[in-house]
């Protein structure tokens, strides 16, 4: 406390130097105020004074221009009919091509008649200026023959060209000039002169003493006050100080002083009682600060009027789209509304501003707990809670993983539903057929040609041709019984086979003993086994093997290739199927091609998940555990090839296998782990 109080001291001493500095100033910009307005009333007279001359001397010139061969006589009777200050004017001359010709009043002027302004150096440089500019211009003050000072004002005349081309030609220089004193004195100058030193400058070159108008150089260096006086072709500047400079203080300096030092007296006091009541809740605020910091979850505090007032950096980094204007007393509404604008909210697109007003009346209402989506992926746990003082108190938890957990449960769930209800719906036909064909074996007694038969037996007279038939008859039946049981079994083999397949391709433990086989060889024996089911089906069947050789696996990639075939076969209702084998380079290159319905493009990757099948369990035409094309793709990756999918809708399908087409390929292929894929295989 001792080290704050003559810190605060020091502190003060310096702060009532300057308050008593800026005390000063101010004292001084009032004065400046009060001697800018000063000036601003004198600046508004001598420009209307200047202007006025203007005017008067823009209808002399007009005058001139319309009548270019006017008389000294007609030039003296048209100013004496105009209305003006004759006592400021000293003379109104013209001069017709340089050269005046005309003066009024000719009375103490005569002198001025005949002047050539190209013979006389002191006015040609102004005349030519006016000339030049086309424009009106004002010189001075300048020093006059007859005595006294005077402003001169000059604009030049024209008249219409002696052709077309020539347009306009400069007639000549109109002159007016204007006594000095009687200008200071109508315009104020003089007066404002009394109380302040004055200086008023020219930006004209011809301006006597460095420029100078009116007044004393001097004031320049003095911090003058200045005004800017624009005019055609002319600019002046006028500047004042108060009559003999600005003073050294203002005039209740010692009661200004008495008073700081009684306030600086009164702050130190205060300023004790305060630090030692905020030293106690920085204390409680930094641990409240640590604290919100240490928390996981994003958490912010808005006041009443729903403005910021507390934040942690995770609150920030959840929310980085609006992350910008997360800052301490801005709105709830506006965060959110850069967030939605930057697409931060995903269920907001398409109806921003309804959900934007249905977000702020939510916030304000009762305590509310939510899920919340980000675009970036993110799932929030979002609580807002009131406090007593109308505040509100939000919390944002990180549930994406949570979510993405629970989603992966449920997709599990549903795959094993839909898995469950594919293997019943595949294993309860073919087993209903066997149980209902073998419940028929075991009540043969009661099957009709079984009668038919032993009433043939039983009676007193044995037709043998008759019995051969019905024997006959009975032998077939039982035959395309054990037929259905056949295929039925087959096709429950075919499952058990499939599921032990996908099993052992996900665990790594399918075997495969590849070997350099000729493609022809190859794809003949997989067409043999599809041939005769493509034809029962009433489809083409079209092989094309161009020869070349495959290293492979024989049973795994004949496989492969009975599945690619087999599902074209039972996707196509009409049409043709083809397998297309080549070597390609460093590869040989299977192609399953049919003219089925085709796969949508979004679904193509899809049909080689597992237990995927574009059908639903309880609406599809074909049967199958969707198996095929998952174990298929797992077989070609296993021996270093690749399954691949092309189709359009309409347009059917094709399937392309491709593998190495020799050893060195596929080592090539994966040089450090080719051989150590395959015995693991095994």
């Amino acid at each position: 406390m001792v080290g704050l109080f003559l810190l605060l001291t020091t502190t003060l001493v310096f702060v009532a130097v300057e308050v008593d500095r800026l005390l000063h100033d101010n004292y001084l910009n009032e004065l400046s105020t009060e001697s800018t307005i000063e000036l601003i009333e004198v600046r508004e007279e001598i420009e209307e004074s200047i202007f006025g001359h203007f005017l008067l001397l823009q209808k002399i010139t007009t005058f001139i221009e319309e009548n270019p061969s006017l008389t000294q006589k007609q030039f003296a009777s048209y100013l004496q009919s105009l209305e003006y200050d004759q006592g400021k004017i000293i003379n109104v001359a013209a001069a017709p091509d340089l050269k005046v010709e005309m003066v009024f009043p000719v009375e103490g002027n005569e002198r001025a008649l005949g002047l050539n302004y190209r013979d006389n150096p002191e006015q040609l440089p102004g005349v030519l200026r006016a000339a030049e500019s086309g424009t009106a211009t004002i010189t001075g003050p300048v020093s006059l023959v007859q005595g006294g000072r005077a402003f001169v004002f000059r604009q030049p005349a024209y008249v219409p060209g002696t052709s077309p081309e020539n347009g306009k030609r400069l007639w000549g220089i109109v002159s007016m000039v204007a006594d000095y004193d009687r200008f200071l004195v109508a315009t104020g100058l003089s007066e404002l002169s009394r109380g302040f030193d004055v200086l008023v400058k020219s930006a004209s070159d011809e301006a006597p003493r460095h420029g100078t108008v009116y007044g004393q150089p001097a004031v320049e260096g003095m911090e003058p006050v200045s005004l800017e006086l624009d005019f055609p072709n002319g600019h002046w500047e006028m500047m004042a100080v108060p009559a003999g400079g600005w003073p050294a203080a203002s005039p209740t300096y010692i009661k200004d002083r008495l008073l700081i030092a009684l306030v600086s007296i009164l702050i130190i006091a205060v300023v004790l009682i305060i630090v030692a009541l905020a030293v106690l809740q920085r204390r409680a605020q930094m641990r409240l600060v640590s604290a919100i910091d240490a928390m996981d979850d994003g958490f912010a505090m808005f006041d009443a009027d729903g403005r910021l007032v507390a934040f942690n950096a995770k609150y920030a980094e959840i929310y980085q789209v609006s992350s910008r204007r997360i800052t301490h007393g801005a709105r709830f509404e506006d965060i959110i509304r850069l967030g939605v604008e930057g697409g931060q909210h995903p269920d907001a697109i398409g109806c921003e501003e309804e959900w934007i007003q249905k977000r702020v009346e939510g916030f304000f209402g009762p305590d509310t707990e939510f899920e919340q989506e980000l675009s970036n992926g993110r799932y929030l746990l979002a609580s807002d809670r009131a406090l007593s003082d109308g505040g509100r108190v939000s919390v944002r938890t990180d549930a994406t993983q949570l979510k993405k957990a629970l989603d992966e449960a449920e997709s599990a769930s549903r795959a094993k539903s839909e898995f469950i209800d594919t293997l019943s719906h595949e294993l309860r036909t073919p087993i209903t057929v066997i149980l209902g064909l073998s419940s028929l074996g075991k009540n043969i007694e009661t099957l009709g040609m079984t009668r038919s038969l032993r009433e043939k037996l039983d009676g007193s007279e044995v037709d043998i041709a008759e019995v051969r038939h019905e024997v006959s008859t009975l032998i077939n039946h039982f035959v395309e019984t054990m037929e259905k049981q056949e295929r039925s079994a087959k096709h429950l083999h075919g499952l058990v086979e499939d599921m032990i397949d996908f099993a052992k391709t996900e665990t790594r433990k399918v075997k495969v003993h590849p070997e350099v086989l000729e493609i022809d060889s190859l794809v003949s024996s997989a067409a043999e086994q599809s041939r005769l089911r493509a034809e029962e089906n009433g489809l083409g069947f079209k092989v094309t093997a161009r020869g070349g050789q495959v290293y492979c696996d024989p049973l795994r990639t004949t496989q492969i290739l009975l599945n690619l075939v087999g599902n074209a076969i039972k996707f196509t209702e009409r049409g043709t199927v083809e397998i297309k084998a080549y070597q390609s380079g460093d590869e040989a290159v299977f192609e399953v091609i049919d003219t089925g319905p085709g796969i949508p493009p979004e679904e193509q990757g899809r049909i080689f998940e597992a237990f995927e099948q574009l059908e639903s369990s309880s609406t599809r035409k074909h049967a199958g555990l969707g198996l095929g094309l998952a174990i298929s793709r797992s077989l070609a990756t296993i021996q270093n090839g690749a399954l691949e999918i092309e189709s359009d809708i309409g347009k059917g399908a094709k399937f392309t296998l491709r593998l190495p087409a020799s050893e060195d390929t596929a080592s090539r292929a994966a040089p450090a782990t080719h051989r150590d894929r395959l015995e693991a295989a095994e």
